[in-house]
């Protein structure tokens, strides 16, 4: 090796190590950044013609990540972020049946019967007549407004279903931008580092509203599949739908038309759909069944009663056929609500006004078991209890979910994430290198002055 093999080697060293301490340089100062992915200056052996020894050269620079890794941190994310809207909007669900404040349906249901009550014990009083029939307005207005209450709910998650649905597509069409600018600056040999990290910031992103799997295809080129469907794939997004299928049930629809609902497991988006088209749909025919098997009870026991007036075979409510849709047009019958005179009391007409044996009788009716084993009360508790569960589970699949997606971001750091360390380790390392080519310059550059100057003599 001679002295301008020499210089050319330490020049080539100088360059190398600069560049590893640049790197290093941008790692520490990106410590804090969120979704910055630790660089690493790939470095390798430049050979000198048909010798067995060379130089160094930068290849360039390496992204420390493990795709494993980010695949589990994305499909987690999904489905933390599913489990968290759902806890969420259960509770707004919960909240519909909170009776802390008397105002709820167990207080009214208890108000009417006690009203039953009193009007076994004073049967002819307008008065007490007249209270039994506000309660029962009450009872029948409590559950028309829990039931409107949730199909509130079901019509503000269809809105917020579609609000996700626009924010993916606006995702996914900024994801296929920056996959285009990455295989653009790749082409032309620039590094695409900070590009790539913003790809995949807006790709937890777009995780946490709908499920995300991703690939790399045969041309190199990124591909997302959410909900069964490609979503991505290189610079081209493709966009999803939502609407109402017959049954009044959300539909995800693909770009081709496709309905992908069934296929759709993670994320904001198919955590509104859950608690939209099953839980609240369960608590509306639950509701419904309650309200359809008390009033049915009631209905049944004051048809055998008599009025003042000697009427018989009314009933109290207002009531459907079936049990579907009961709770929404449950109201006190006209003629009744009009003249409270017409409550059946009585046990039979001849004992009219005095007697009060089916007023003892209807009271009797909420320690009575309904269609089943539960009395009124029972029923209503096991409604509420079911919501409570459902909230109840959701918590706990929140809670797990949550923790296991915090323990695959901590190996997703350890594995990208800046090390303050390690960084120190690669600065010294780099430094002491760069200090090692410098003397070796100095050294070769000092025998040429010498061999020139013993030349010159």
């Amino acid at each position: 090796m001679g002295l301008n093999d020499i210089l050319n080697t330490a020049r080539d060293a100088l360059a190398a190590q600069t560049f590893g301490l640049q790197v290093t340089g941008q790692n520490v100062a990106n410590v804090n950044t969120p979704g910055y992915v630790r660089r690493q200056a790939v470095l390798e052996t430049r050979t000198m013609g048909d010798r067995s020894f060379g130089s160094v050269g930068v290849q360039g620079v390496r992204r420390v990540a493990d795709e494993f890794t980010n695949q589990r941190h994305l499909s987690l994310t999904g489905l933390s972020s599913s489990a968290g809207e759902r806890d969420q909007l259960l509770s707004s669900v919960e909240s519909l049946f909170n009776d802390f404040e008397g105002t709820g349906l167990s207080d009214t249901l208890a108000n009417l019967f006690s009203s039953f009550s009193a009007l076994s014990a004073q049967p002819t009083d307008p008065t007490v007549r007249a209270t039994v029939v506000e309660n029962a307005g009450a009872f029948a207005q409590r559950v028309r407004e829990t039931n409107a209450g949730l199909q509130s709910m079901r019509t503000e998650m269809f809105e917020r279903a579609q609000g996700l649905t626009d924010d993916i597509n606006l995702k996914a069409d900024a994801i296929a931008d920056l996959s285009g600018k990455i295989n653009a600056a790749q082409a032309i040999g620039h590094d695409a580092a900070d590009l790539r990290d913003a790809r995949d910031a807006l790709l937890t992103e777009l995780a946490q509203k709908v499920d995300v799997r991703t690939f790399t295809d045969g041309k190199g080129q990124l591909v997302v599949h959410s909900a069964g469907t490609t979503l991505v794939e290189g610079d081209k997004a493709r966009h999803l739908a939502i609407d109402l299928n017959p049954g009044g049930s959300i539909r995800l629809l693909s770009e081709n038309g496709g309905e992908v609902t069934k296929f759709l497991s993670g994320g904001e988006l198919a955590g509104v759909i859950e608690v939209r088209d099953q839980d609240v749909t369960q608590a509306l025919s639950d509701l419904d069944a309650f309200a359809f098997d008390v009033t049915s009870a009631i209905n049944t026991q004051h048809a055998q009663g008599f009025g003042l007036d000697g009427s018989t075979g009314l009933n109290l409510f207002n009531l459907t056929a079936t049990a579907s849709g009961a709770a929404a047009s449950l109201g006190v019958d006209a003629t009744i609500s009009a003249d409270s005179s017409r409550l059946a009391a009585s046990s039979s007409a001849a004992t009219v006004p005095g007697d009060a044996g089916n007023a003892l009788l209807l009271a009797r009716l909420a320690e009575t078991p309904l269609s089943g084993t539960l009395t009124p009360g029972q029923a209503y508790s096991r409604l509420v209890g079911q919501v409570g569960a459902r909230k109840a589970e959701a918590e706990q699949t929140l809670s797990t979910r949550a923790a296991m997606t915090a323990q695959i971001e901590e190996m997703r750091q350890s594995v990208s994430g800046v090390s303050l360390d390690e960084e120190m380790v690669n600065l010294t390392k780099f430094q002491r290198a760069f200090e090692a080519a410098s003397r070796v310059l100095t050294t070769a550059d000092e025998l040429l002055e010498d061999l020139i100057n013993t030349l010159g003599r």
